[in-house]
């Protein structure tokens, strides 16, 4: 076959193959991106942290708006992802999305709730994708926060010195990760800043003196001063998770 003509037809399978490969890209790209439908009597989704990291093991629940008690609820996989049966209960067919996750964290047990892209009612002839957010800083719609709240006090005279209000630089290193799992940041604070909002976890906290009058100690409740404090996360009613630490200028 002399060779013109064997570059001819080379050039026209070219010219078939090429659109038929960017019609298949096109199509498998179109399926990637096209919103996953809702499928009736089933409430899906997937439950990630706040760096979108898919979280294991959270219970995930649709609510009946109607009849109190009538909860559904199942697990998260290894994919943060969830599928909910409400076909056993066909008439009972209005719901809302809920979720939680019990983490043992810095030696206590801590409920934490993740929040659903959508918290609207829906009908379980229509089914809902319902995807959930852990969030564990930052401001809630209810104007509480999702962080803990930090709190640094004047220790008591007989301990020390009480340093000087204003004088107190705080550092506040995570001791490991948040209590999602992700890794914290170190956060430097002003005592005139406090009570100021952390991430939820557990820190390492030391703090000095602006106008060099000398160390400054720090104690948890429950330990003793020192150069550091290890702080973990309490409860407390009507503020929520705090963290808090005592500080004196140690007696020499």
């Amino acid at each position: 076959m002399p060779t013109l003509t064997r570059l001819t037809l080379a050039l026209l399978l070219l010219a078939l193959v090429i659109p038929a490969l960017s019609t298949h890209a096109t199509a498998q790209s179109q399926a990637r991106s096209a919103p996953a439908k809702a499928r009736p009597f089933h409430m899906t989704g997937v439950v990630k942290n706040s760096m979108g990291v898919p979280l294991k093991g959270v219970r995930v629940g649709a609510d009946n708006t109607v009849i109190g008690g009538s909860e559904v609820w199942t697990t998260t996989d290894a994919q943060g992802r969830y599928d909910l049966d409400l076909s056993k209960m066909p008439i009972l067919n209005s719901w809302t999305a809920a979720a939680h996750l019990v983490v043992n964290y810095g030696g206590g047990q801590h409920t934490l709730y993740p929040e659903p892209d959508n918290s609207a009612a829906f009908l379980g002839r229509d089914g809902a994708i319902r995807n959930f957010t852990l969030k564990i800083t930052g401001q809630s719609p209810g104007g509480g926060y999702y962080g803990a709240r930090f709190y640094a006090q004047l220790g008591l005279s007989e301990a020390g010195e009480m340093p000087e209000y204003g004088d107190v630089e705080l550092t506040l290193t995570p001791a490991g990760p948040m209590i999602d799992g992700s890794e914290g940041q170190t956060i430097k604070l002003r005592q005139n800043q406090l009570p100021f909002e952390v991430p939820q976890g557990r820190y390492r906290v030391t703090a000095r003196s602006l106008s060099g009058k000398g160390p400054i100690w720090l104690k948890a409740r429950g330990g003793a001063y020192g150069p550091e404090a290890v702080v973990n996360m309490e409860y407390t009613a009507g503020t929520g998770m705090t963290l808090s630490v005592d500080m004196v200028h140690p007696r020499r």
